[in-house]
């Protein structure tokens, strides 16, 4: 279990709020049963991190996903370094010198910043959250999730990791960047692309456990538009 309580810390984010880019979809209807997403999404581009870079390798998850053709953790490592951030004018999206519990391995992302990631890649996507969502934006939430999975959309979602990974470590904010590869309503299973330890391959938790972990962030998703 050790090692997945290091990779709560290498996969650190800082929160931000953000503009939502692109139109709200339409309220979604609750979800009970069925199957929405592709299970084999968590492992097809799996990859662990060596930094706090959680948030680069889900988007580096997602890019494989969409092109087929996935960038190295190093090259969306150099990308994002060279990439201005608009959650922290002035900044990088990642700055991989700065990390005040080791050292050196990396300061994370701010979840928001991805979309200008995946955007690099010819991948549009929009960012929201509750607020976001609340003001007209992007609908967000477990059901709002299932309807884009099922539509064929890439999702990029910030967790609590003690959560996820049933630890002791504070389960109050979220502070990991996964994946959802797919929701399964019928067997209670969430499948995550988590790149968080050699162990986290093909993460399955439940769907309360998911919908807990996602909550302490506010919902925060980056979804990929439709294709």
């Amino acid at each position: 279990m050790n090692s997945r309580v290091v990779a709560a810390s290498f996969g650190a984010v800082v929160v931000a709020a953000a503009s939502v880019l692109g139109a709200a979809p339409s309220s979604a209807a609750p979800v009970t049963d069925g199957l929405y997403g592709d299970p084999e999404a968590a492992t097809r581009y799996w990859e662990p991190q060596t930094e706090s870079d959680c948030g680069l390798l889900a988007a580096r998850t997602v890019i494989g996903e969409l092109t087929g053709a996935p960038p190295t953790e190093r090259e969306i490592i150099d990308l994002a370094a060279s990439t201005p951030s608009e959650c922290t004018p002035g900044q990088p999206v990642y700055d991989e010198s700065i990390d005040p519990s080791d050292g050196g391995t990396g300061h994370g992302t701010c979840t928001d910043d991805l979309v200008l990631l995946l955007r690099h890649y010819g991948i549009n996507a929009d960012y929201t959250n509750d607020d976001e969502a609340s003001s007209g934006g992007q609908a967000t939430g477990i059901d709002a999730l299932a309807g884009y999975l099922g539509a064929g959309r890439q999702a990029l979602v910030c967790v609590n990791a003690a959560t996820i990974w049933d630890t002791d470590d504070d389960r109050t904010e979220c502070d990991h960047m996964v994946t959802v590869a797919a929701i399964d309503f019928d067997n209670d299973i969430v499948y995550l692309g988590d790149s968080g330890a050699d162990d986290t391959r093909g993460e399955q938790v439940s769907i309360d456990t998911f919908t807990t972990a996602w909550a302490t962030g506010d919902h925060e998703l980056v979804v990929t538009a439709p294709r």
